[in-house]
């Protein structure tokens, strides 16, 4: 059986005992969303971040600022890290 004392609370951090609480005013769930990619032309790991339509993923390298999109396909994937070539 949990301690309740084991248990540390952390300011903006959510466990899934908080998954019916509502999230802190000006935080949008939406907006957080990204993968992560792995951009070989410059050996560097970024992400990018979902647009508001929610139909791709979009964002740059971090080093040379190469842009990337990734389409938002209807099955999905589990996958959250990606490889650019």
């Amino acid at each position: 059986m949990p301690d309740p004392r084991d248990r540390v609370d952390i300011d903006g951090l959510r466990t899934p005992d908080d998954a019916d609480a509502t999230p802190p005013a000006g935080e949008d769930s939406a907006a957080k969303r990204f993968i992560m990619i792995w951009f070989r032309c410059c050996h560097a790991y970024g992400r990018l971040t979902r647009n508001a339509a929610g139909t791709h993923y979009a964002g740059r390298c971090p080093r040379c600022a190469a842009p990337v999109s990734v389409r938002i396909g209807p099955g999905g994937t589990d996958r959250r890290m990606f490889e650019a070539r």
